[in-house]
Formats: C-alpha cells, sequence, structure tokens
C-alpha cells in the first residue's frame, strides 16, 4: 500500500512540473509577442504590413512645405525641365499631364497637354487627378494658389539658375518620388561629366581664350546669354570668354555685339543661324561669320535645368576647343 501511495505521489510530481513547464512556456511566449507587437508599434514609419511607410517633406522655392505620405502615381509637369528630370529618375510612366514646350523624351508627346508653361488650363491639370504638380520658372503664384486652394499638392522648384540649382531641383524631386537613390546617381553623373570636361580644359592652358556669343535671336532685336545666365555660366565654365559677361540678362544691342568683336558664335538649333548671319547686313561682317565659326547647340538641352545640360557643358567645350573632339 505505501509503494503505490509513494508511486502516485511520484507521478503526482512530475505531472505538476510538466504542466508547470507549459504554462511557464506560454507565459514567456506570449510576453515574446507583445514585444514583438510593441516594437512594431513604436516604429516611426512602419505599416501593418511591416513595410517601410512613405513620409517625404521638402521646402519649394516658395517656402512653402511639401508633405507627401503616399508615392505620387500620377504627376502632372509644368515645365520641360521637370519633364525631363521625371524621365531621368524613370517616371516617365507617371507623367500624366505636360505642357506643350515638354518634348523630350519623345514618347512624351503621347501624355495630355495642358497648356503652356506660365498659362497652363487649370480646369484640365485638376480633371488629370494629379497627387502631385510640379512647375519651375514661368508658372505664375496664381496658378499655384488656385491649384493648393482645391487641394492640390504643388511643388514650385524654381532653383537658382545654375549647377548648383539643378543638383537642388533634381534632390528635391527625388525626395518627393521616393527616388532618393536615383536622383543621387543621376548628379553623381553630371557632377562627373562637369569635372572631366572642365578638367580638360583647364589642361589646355590657354592664357587668351576665344570671344563667344551666344545668339538666341537677332535681326531687329539682338538677344543672347548675359553674364548672370546659366548659358553664361556654361561659356565659361567651357573655356570661353562671354562678349556679354558685364551685360545681366539676354538684351544686348548691335554696338556691344561689334565692340565684343566674336571669333566664334553659338546659337540654338533650328534657326539656321550661320546661313542666316551669312547674308544679312552688319552680322555678315563679324569676324566669326566671315571666318565660317557660326555653329548651333541644341537649345532644349542648353536651355532647360535638367540632366542633360552637363551634356550641353561638354558639347559647348567642344565647339569653343576644337582640340578636344
Amino acid at each position: 500500500m505505501l509503494n503505490r501511495l509513494k508511486k502516485s505521489g511520484l507521478f503526482l510530481l512530475v505531472m505538476m512540473v510538466m504542466l508547470l513547464t507549459v504554462f511557464t512556456g506560454c507565459s514567456s511566449s506570449q510576453s515574446g509577442e507583445e514585444n514583438n507587437t510593441s516594437q512594431v508599434a513604436e516604429g516611426a514609419q512602419t505599416t501593418d504590413n511591416n513595410e517601410v511607410a512613405f513620409n517625404a517633406t521638402i521646402v519649394d522655392s516658395t517656402e512653402t512645405t511639401i508633405t507627401l505620405t503616399e508615392k505620387p502615381e500620377r504627376i502632372v509637369s509644368m515645365a520641360p525641365s521637370t519633364t525631363e528630370i521625371l524621365y531621368f529618375l524613370g517616371l516617365e510612366d507617371q507623367i500624366v499631364g505636360r505642357t506643350k514646350y515638354c518634348t523630350f523624351p519623345e514618347t512624351i508627346a503621347d501624355v495630355q497637354e495642358i497648356g503652356g508653361t506660365s498659362n497652363p488650363n487649370v480646369e484640365a491639370i485638376i480633371d488629370l487627378n494629379p497627387d502631385l504638380v510640379v512647375g519651375a520658372t514661368h508658372v505664375s503664384e496664381e496658378i499655384i494658389n488656385k491649384l493648393r486652394e482645391v487641394g492640390i499638392t504643388v511643388a514650385f522648384l524654381n532653383e537658382s539658375d545654375d549647377f548648383e540649382g539643378t543638383y537642388s531641383a533634381i534632390e528635391k524631386l527625388g525626395i518627393l518620388t521616393g527616388t532618393e537613390d536615383k536622383a543621387a546617381e543621376v548628379i553623381a553623373d553630371m557632377k562627373q561629366k562637369v569635372e572631366d570636361i572642365t578638367a580638360q580644359v583647364s589642361a589646355l592652358n590657354k592664357e587668351i581664350k576665344p570671344r563667344v556669343y551666344y545668339s538666341t535671336g537677332f535681326g531687329e532685336g539682338d538677344y543672347g546669354a548675359g553674364g548672370d545666365t546659366f548659358i553664361g555660366e556654361i561659356i565659361t565654365l567651357a573655356g570661353g570668354e562671354n562678349i556679354m559677361q558685364d551685360i545681366e540678362g539676354w538684351s544686348i544691342s548691335k554696338e556691344q555685339i561689334a565692340q565684343g568683336n566674336p571669333e566664334i558664335i553659338i546659337g540654338p538649333t533650328g534657326i539656321d543661324i550661320d546661313t542666316e548671319m551669312a547674308k544679312t547686313d552688319f552680322y555678315k561682317d563679324l569676324e566669326a561669320v566671315k571666318a565660317g565659326n557660326v555653329y548651333e547647340i541644341d537649345g532644349d538641352m542648353i536651355s532647360r535645368q535638367g540632366p542633360r545640360v552637363a551634356d550641353a557643358l561638354v558639347e559647348m567645350a567642344k565647339v569653343i576647343n576644337p582640340e578636344l573632339q
């Protein structure tokens, strides 16, 4: 009888230990799950699926703080430069509206047109139901305010008129669209091109730089790139002496052109500047025209603050310094 009780007691003891172990394990497991859940809940940018939530903030050129909590899937571009940046960021498929001046890439022609850069059709933009509208340079404050009043997010990226401003616009657009890494890659590629070509120009050690005139229009009135313009900066970086260096803006007189006596004249493609100047009084007597040193550069590439301005610099440098060809 005693042996049976001992055996029975031993059995009960074993069972109690086993049950205690099970309960302790369950408690520990539950505690661990609670801790994990707590860590996920405390994460600043996580979702129910443990995915990182989108949260992008920039300050645009109107000193307005722009915040997006979802990646924009429908973007309207109100500037050719913006369209080109979006393309290089791999976002062409997200562009649902563009200006009539947005011509690069060629496939952008299939995207709905919303008017010009300074006078886009507000109703057309609203009908496109965009997540983000991006403007630059010419769009008016009135247009921006009208779109913001109806709840549309508008970023105005009219950065400084130079390479640094171009880098800034690309970086900010990369942040807003969740393509920061691609934006950094695009900027790095541009900077490398600028560094390489300016190093090549510097290595030429030219004591006297060629006198250069970039003409955007001629005839009854004359227009070119003043020293305070982006194209003026490109001329200098490319190793040229801009005859409009001391002129602000784009207007120049024939007297100033004659005084500058350019050795090289460059204009945007499409105006046949070499042929037209060669048969037009005043211009046909300029040193550059008589020597046949009148050239064209892709006007869109050099005038838009997008990734292609680095290529424009390379092309300009090779025109000014033929030995770099």
